[in-house]
Formats: C-alpha cells, sequence, structure tokens
C-alpha cells in the first residue's frame, strides 16, 4: 500500500524511513510515519530536521518534564532565531515561571469564561452572517475559522487596530521560521522579515500602552515586566511572537481540523448537530487529539540520555511528537487513528505535557466551542464540496489548508 507521503512503507525498515525522509513527505501526511516508529522505532533520528523524534506517549511525557536532562532551549532554536530572543517556549526556571505569570491573570479559565465568551460570540455570528450572504458554498478556513481566530486573539491582546487579514499573514510567514529545522534560508528570510515588520509596527503601540494600561494581554505584560521600554519590549517581544503562533493554530487551525474530522466520520456531524451545547465540548477535545494543530515540543539533550532502550547523544535536539503521543494505541485503543466524539474523555496532549502546557488552552478551547457551536445551529446540513476536497498538510503545524463546504447540504 502506498501512503500519501508516496513512500512504499514495506519498502524500508523503519530507521532507514526515517534516514531517507524529506520535509516534503513529512509535512504531506507524518501519521502513517509515525505509527511506524511507534512500532519498530520509537526514538529515531531524523537527518533532515536534526532531530530526534520521540513518538509514545509515555516517552514523549518524560522528555517533557524532565528539563533536568532535556532542556527547552534547543540548539540551535528556530524559535529563538525567528522570533528575535528566547521565549516562554525556549526558557525552564525562573525565566520561564516569569514569562507565564506575566501571561496567567489574562488567562486563567474562570478569566476567560467571564471576558472572552462575550468577545468572541458576537464575532461568530458575524463571520455566520457573512457565510450566509455567499449563498450555499464556503470556504472555512478563510471565511471563518481564521477570521474568528485572529479577530479574537487582536481583541484580547490590545491589537484590535491590526486588521485580520495582516494578522493572518504574520502567522503564515512567522511559521516558515518557527518550523524551519532543515535550515531553509528562502523559509527564513520570509520569516525574518515579517518579525521585523511586526516590531515595526508594535513599537509604537507598546509605547502606548506602557504609558496607559488599557487591561490587554500586552499591556499587562509591559506593566509587569521592569526597566525602559526597550528593556520591556526586548523580553516580551519574543513570547508576544509566540501567541501569534499559538493563538492562530490552536483555534483557528484545530477548528477546521476538527470539523473534517466530524464530517468524513459516518454520523459524527449528525451528532453534533442533534445537540451543540451538549456535545461540543468533546467534539472539540476529539478534533484537537485527532490532528494535533501544534506537532511537537522540542528540546535539547545537553548530556545524552536513554529513552525506550536508544541512545540519545550529548547535544542532541529531541522533538517530543505530541501529534504521534495522541494516535499511541496503548493510551487511545485500537481505533486511535479514527475521530470519534465519544471517545472515552481524557486529557489529550494537543496542548503539550508538563509546565510548558499552553497557557492559552483555555482561551483556544473557548474560541472553538463558540464557533462550532454556531456553524452547527446556524448549517445543520452543512457538508464537504466533494468537488474540492480539504487537503490537510504539515508536520509541526497541521492544519486543512482549504475546507470547502456546501452549506444547505
Amino acid at each position: 500500500m502506498r501512503e500519501r507521503t508516496g513512500i512504499q512503507l514495506s519498502e524500508l525498515d523503519a530507521v532507514e524511513l526515517a534516514r531517507t525522509l524529506t520535509v516534503e513527505q513529512l509535512e504531506e501526511d507524518p501519521y502513517p510515519l509515525y505509527a511506524r516508529w511507534r512500532e519498530e522505532a520509537p526514538v529515531v533520528h531524523i537527518p533532515v530536521l536534526g532531530l530526534w523524534f520521540v513518538t509514545r506517549w509515555a516517552d514523549a511525557e518524560h522528555v517533557t518534564t524532565t528539563p533536568e536532562v532535556f532542556e527547552a532551549a534547543v540548539k540551535p532554536s528556530p524559535l529563538d532565531r525567528t522570533f528575535g530572543g528566547t521565549n516562554i517556549l525556549t526558557v525552564d526556571g525562573p525565566a520561564h515561571k516569569r514569562l507565564r505569570n506575566m501571561l496567567l491573570p489574562s488567562f486563567r479559565p474562570p478569566v476567560v469564561e467571564r471576558d472572552v465568551i462575550g468577545i468572541v460570540e458576537p464575532l461568530v455570528q458575524d463571520q455566520l452572517e457573512r457565510l450566509g450572504l455567499d449563498g450555499g458554498h464556503a470556504e472555512l478556513m478563510e471565511d471563518y475559522f481564521e477570521p474568528i481566530s485572529v479577530r479574537s486573539l487582536g481583541a484580547v491582546l490590545g491589537l484590535g487596530e491590526i486588521e485580520p487579514d495582516t494578522m493572518r499573514r504574520w502567522f503564515a510567514q512567522l511559521a516558515e521560521g518557527a518550523t524551519n529545522f532543515e535550515g531553509n534560508p528562502a523559509k527564513q528570510a520570509i520569516a525574518d522579515a515579517v518579525a521585523e515588520e511586526i516590531d515595526e509596527t508594535l513599537g509604537p503601540i507598546f509605547a502606548r500602552m506602557l504609558r496607559g494600561p488599557d487591561g490587554s494581554v500586552i499591556s499587562s505584560m509591559l506593566h509587569a515586566a521592569e526597566g525602559t521600554l526597550v528593556q520591556r519590549t526586548r523580553l516580551v517581544m519574543p513570547t508576544l511572537k509566540v501567541i501569534l503562533l499559538g493563538g492562530m493554530q490552536e483555534p483557528g487551525h484545530g477548528g477546521g481540523s476538527t470539523l473534517v474530522g466530524l464530517l468524513t466520520h459516518e454520523g459524527q456531524w449528525k451528532a453534533l448537530v442533534e445537540d451543540p451545547a451538549g456535545r461540543v465540548r468533546a467534539a472539540v477535545d476529539e478534533g484537537l487529539r485527532w490532528i494535533s494543530p501544534i506537532g511537537a515540543q522540542e528540546r535539547h539533550c545537553s548530556h545524552g540520555a536513554t529513552v525506550a532502550g536508544t541512545e540519545i547523544p550529548a547535544g542532541a535536539n529531541v522533538a517530543a511528537i505530541i501529534a504521534s503521543a495522541n494516535r499511541d494505541r496503548t493510551v487511545w485503543g485500537d481505533d486511535a487513528d479514527a475521530y470519534d466524539l465519544f471517545r472515552r474523555p481524557r486529557r489529550s496532549a494537543a496542548f503539550g505535557f508538563g509546565k510548558h502546557f499552553c497557557v492559552g488552552h483555555h482561551f483556544s478551547k473557548v474560541q472553538l466551542w463558540v464557533a462550532l457551536r454556531g456553524l452547527a445551529e446556524r448549517f445543520p446540513r452543512l457538508r464537504l464540496d466533494d468537488a474540492q476536497p480539504p487537503r490537510i498538510t504539515g508536520w509541526e503545524f497541521r492544519a486543512p489548508r482549504n475546507l470547502d463546504v456546501l452549506l444547505d447540504g
């Protein structure tokens, strides 16, 4: 059987498969590869990326929860290079705690429930009204999930003045650098240019917020920092760029993948439509497990370690593959590759493991609950447009590149 990666899996053993892999093959569909590696080589070196992949749930959890062995500071770090310095994802200990504490007051679940639902619901209704104007067809990534995501994020961050299409472009171009483990100079040039644009655009906004706090996430971070505007910006800006990425990927792209799961597995969309309020949370949790929007947590193994019987050399960079852990059959059962909103409840690894568990997880979920429930209530006969099937790509940031649907069934 020839998988979508274009590789005849039976022709190569698992280690040789990793050795000959290209970035393009991994981007197309990593899941068949993860399944092979979980069974035959659960810790495997991927030369094209310069990373050791850890693919089983228990091993991925171990790697991401032992900072004394596996440090957050990947060397070299595409994130640090792209974002202009260390950030909440690439530091441990007190430095990580300091950055996380700047964000926690804005993203605690009770605060999100109190403040964010009232922001998201009108945006969802606005986007639903726009869909209704287009007749029977819509492309839901560009016209629904992504706009809701960036508009919600902009409002919470204090960047409501930035056009949604600009924020969508920032995400796409930052992602080119953040995932550039292969060191592609063309991809890095795109990311470097947009990072500079973000710095120039947000500089005056930061200055204004420092003069007069407005209660936004960025304002709160700046006022929790110390020093001059330049010093505070140097601390805050790299982590803000992390938020620009994650704040788009998890709710916007996670929503698209969840809907694909619902529409491609028999009876799932119908079940949600029958009880949107009661089933939307389970539908979202399962969607984030089934296709994890962010595929890995990277770590640095300074002194070497043994994981699952495999020696990881000193100085190696390691990727705990969250997407693979979320389909580990020893955890999720023999049907782990299927979408099932009635799956026995259990927290997935979609938002990461350990102390680097995504601080904005509840913010992302609230957006998804409201957006998906809105679709189910407004367009209960919605179905995929068979003439333009969704194409899902990416290993680190995985999402539908299109989601064409017929709204009236």
